[in-house]
């Protein structure tokens, strides 16, 4: 097991599937300690016996702090939550978001609107707000978990590109303002991947279906789909020493997709 993460205390939000899920239990295998959050308190604890085990079954290096990110309470429960039980944060990895419903701009309501925009920015910004005294002591830093929708026109996706396009920002914002305290903003963008974001979506067996088709052929990296252990080893190196000198990028996993333009899923429904 690898032990470049050793004495590490990471926060790890929206890992009780998908993505998060994979990369807190590389974190873990690579001697992590890790705060797994997620609304979803059955996955949540079926994640957490994977991280023990990834991380080789110390169930006391590791802790689930289940709840909505959208909420003030739950935000400082798992900030409060971690410091008491490891003395210390190293890494955030913000990584929860929503799609929401795939409306289309005539379409959208302020409900959807707001739930995309708390969820993705406004819990993020927040979250990272509390966690700051803490990284600053142990010169830690943070990965966010963007989107390459921040770079592509997705129409039916607009609500949630527009977050996509305002945390970019946040991270280089970030980036200038906490330098000077030692701590180092990053973003991982990763392209499409299968997992369950697209779970609150109108039809979201359809959307996955349509993103799959309209991803496939336009990816200029051919001989392989993208899996999310490509997204979790970009976001395990910026959290680590090695990028030490790396702050404000953002890293996009899409196997090259940004460079090709719009989807043909962006076209208006009729």
């Amino acid at each position: 097991m690898s032990t470049e993460f050793n004495n590490k205390v990471v926060i790890v939000t929206g890992s009780s599937a998908g993505l998060g899920e994979t990369i807190a239990i590389l974190l873990a295998s690579r001697g992590a300690k890790v705060t797994l959050c997620g609304r979803d308190e059955e996955r949540l604890r079926s994640v957490l016996d994977k991280v023990v085990k990834s991380g080789g079954s110390k169930k006391d290096s590791f802790l689930a702090v289940p709840g909505d990110l959208t909420e003030a309470k739950v935000r400082k429960e798992i900030i409060d939550r971690t410091i008491e039980k490891f003395h210390r944060l190293d890494i955030v990895v913000a990584n929860a978001g929503v799609v929401g419903k795939n409306n289309l701009f005539l379409e959208e309501t302020e409900d959807n609107y707001d739930k995309i925009f708390n969820t993705n920015l406004k819990s993020v910004f927040f979250l990272i707000q509390q966690a700051v005294p803490h990284l600053e002591k142990f010169k830690g830093n943070v990965v966010n978990i963007s989107s390459i929708a921040s770079h592509l026109i997705f129409t039916p996706l607009m609500t949630y590109s527009l977050t996509k396009v305002a945390l970019d920002h946040l991270t280089k914002c970030l980036a200038v303002e906490l330098g000077p305290k030692g701590i180092r903003v990053n973003s991982v963008n990763p392209g499409y991947f299968q997992t369950l974001i697209f779970r609150h979506a109108k039809d979201p067996t359809q959307i996955n279906e349509q993103f799959e088709l309209s991803q496939k052929d336009m990816q200029p990296l051919q001989g392989r789909r993208g899996v999310s252990e490509d997204v979790a080893e970009a976001v395990a190196f910026l959290a680590s020493d090695a990028a030490g000198f790396i702050t404000g990028e953002l890293v996009k996993v899409d196997g090259g997709r940004n460079f090709v333009g719009t989807s043909t899923f962006a076209s208006p429904r009729k």
